[in-house]
C-alpha cells in the first residue's frame, strides 16, 4: 500500500498541524509536509520530508509547490491543515486555473476528490450562509437564523429573535469572521465589517450576505471524525472545559464526553455531503434543553484531532486500517482518559500559574523533543512582541 500522506499548511503556529504528524506516523503513514518557513510542524521528527513556502506565499506559489510535491512523492492522500489550505484545495478541484496541463488537472482533481470527497458539496459544507439549509434538510439542528443581505434585514431578525445574536461571514475560522452583538448599533457595525471582501473568499464573489443567527447559551462541544466517501470510520466528542475567553475563545482544557446525538449528526453530515478525510463538527449544547445545535463544519484537522488515540478512537489508525484493507485495530483507552486534558502550550501560555497544569494530564509531546523545544520558545517569542 502507498503509505504517503501530504499535509498542506499555510499557517505557521497551528498546533494541530504540529501534533498530527505523530498520530499519522504511529498509525503507519509516511508524513510529508508543505508549510511556510518557521512553522512549528517543521520541527516534528515524525515529518519525513518537507517543502517550504515563503511566509507570505500567494496562492500561485502554494499551487506550484503542491504540484511539484505530488509529482515527487505521489501521495495517497492530501490533508489540509488550516482554513486557507481547505479553500485552496476546494477551489483547485472546482475551478482549476487556466493554462494548467490537462493531465495535471486530472491528477490533482482525482487526488483531491479521493482525499476530501465529492466536490459538489465542498462550498456548501464550509460556507456558513449555505450550511443551515443543507443541515436542516437532513435533520441536523442549527440555531434559528437568516441570511441577511443588508442591515435592515438583520435588524428585523435580531429584534424579533432578541439580542444577543451572532453574525458570521461566509468563510472564517478560530473566531475570525464572526461577531456577537447585543444592540442595534453593534449589529450595524458588524454587518458592514463582515460584508467586506476577505482573503478566504479567493476568487469567489465578495459576500452578498451574512448569516445572522440566534445566540445559544451553553457548553461548546466538538465531534471529531474521519470518513471515506461519506462513511464515518471513527470519531470522538470533546467538550470545551476551559477557554481563553468565555464564548469565542480557544480551548485550553478539554474533556471527552459521550454524545450519541452529535455523533449521529456528524454521520448524517458526512453521508449527505460525501465527506472524506478528517473533519470536526462544532456544536453548542443549549444549557436549558440540553439540545445540541450545529455551528459549523471544519473540513480539516484541528488542534485536538490527534487526541483520539488517548480516548480510544484513533482517527489516523482507523483511516490507515481502511486504506490498507485490514481489520480495524482494537481501541484502547489510555489511563486517565476520562479526566480533562490540558492543551499544551496554550494553557501554559495563557496562564503559567494555572492550577489545571498541576491537576490534570498535560498533552506535552515528550517524544518529539525538537517540537517541544519550539513550543517552549513560544513564550519568549510572545513576550518579545
Amino acid at each position: 500500500m502507498n503509505r504517503t500522506v501530504l499535509l498542506l499548511s499555510t499557517a505557521t503556529r497551528w498546533l494541530g498541524t504540529a501534533r498530527m504528524p505523530r498520530a499519522l506516523a504511529m498509525a503507519g503513514f509516511e508524513v510529508v509536509l508543505i508549510a511556510p518557513r518557521g512553522s512549528l510542524a517543521l520541527h516534528s521528527r515524525f515529518v519525513s520530508q518537507a517543502a517550504l513556502l515563503s511566509e507570505t506565499a500567494l496562492a500561485i506559489e502554494v499551487l506550484h509547490t503542491l504540484i511539484r510535491m505530488v509529482d515527487q512523492v505521489s501521495p495517497r492522500l492530501l490533508i489540509p491543515c488550516d482554513e486557507m489550505a481547505v479553500r485552496l484545495l476546494f477551489e483547485l478541484a472546482r475551478d482549476p486555473p487556466g493554462g494548467m496541463p490537462a493531465e495535471v488537472v486530472k491528477r490533482l482533481g482525482e487526488l483531491i476528490a479521493f482525499s476530501l470527497g465529492d466536490r459538489r458539496h465542498y462550498e456548501l459544507s464550509i460556507d456558513k450562509t449555505l450550511l443551515p439549509r443543507a443541515a436542516e434538510s437532513i435533520g441536523v439542528r442549527m440555531p434559528a437564523c437568516i441570511v441577511a443581505s443588508d442591515v435592515e434585514e438583520a435588524v428585523t431578525f435580531a429584534e424579533a429573535q432578541g439580542y444577543p445574536v451572532v453574525v458570521k461571514r461566509r468563510f472564517g475560522f478560530a473566531g475570525e469572521g464572526l461577531a456577537i452583538v447585543r444592540a442595534r448599533r453593534e449589529l450595524e457595525d458588524a454587518i458592514r465589517r463582515l460584508m467586506r471582501p476577505d482573503q478566504l473568499d479567493l476568487a469567489t464573489q465578495a459576500a452578498s450576505g451574512v448569516l445572522v443567527q440566534a445566540f445559544v447559551t451553553g457548553p461548546h462541544l466538538s465531534q471529531a471524525v474521519v470518513s471515506l466517501d461519506g462513511e464515518t470510520l471513527a470519531g470522538f466528542a470533546w467538550e470545551r472545559f476551559v477557554a481563553t475567553s468565555p464564548v469565542a475563545g480557544q480551548t485550553t482544557v478539554l474533556r471527552t464526553v459521550e454524545s450519541p446525538e452529535t455523533r449521529r449528526s456528524a454521520e448524517l453530515l458526512c453521508r449527505a455531503l460525501s465527506i472524506s478525510g478528517f473533519s470536526n463538527m462544532q456544536f453548542v449544547v443549549d444549557a436549558t434543553t440540553k439540545t445540541p445545535f450545529l455551528l459549523e463544519i471544519n473540513r480539516r484537522i484541528v488542534t485536538h484531532t490527534h487526541l483520539g488515540r488517548r480516548f480510544g478512537a484513533d482517527l489516523a489508525q482507523a483511516l490507515y486500517d481502511r486504506l490498507a484493507g485490514q481489520p480495524p485495530t482494537p481501541a484502547s483507552v489510555q489511563d486517565g482518559a476520562t479526566h480533562p486534558v490540558v492543551v499544551f502550550p496554550r494553557e501554559w501560555l495563557n496562564d503559567p500559574a494555572s492550577p489545571y497544569l498541576r491537576e490534570y494530564p498535560v498533552d506535552v509531546p515528550w517524544d518529539d523533543p525538537a517540537l517541544l523545544a519550539a513550543l517552549l520558545r513560544m513564550r519568549h517569542e510572545l513576550s518579545a512582541v
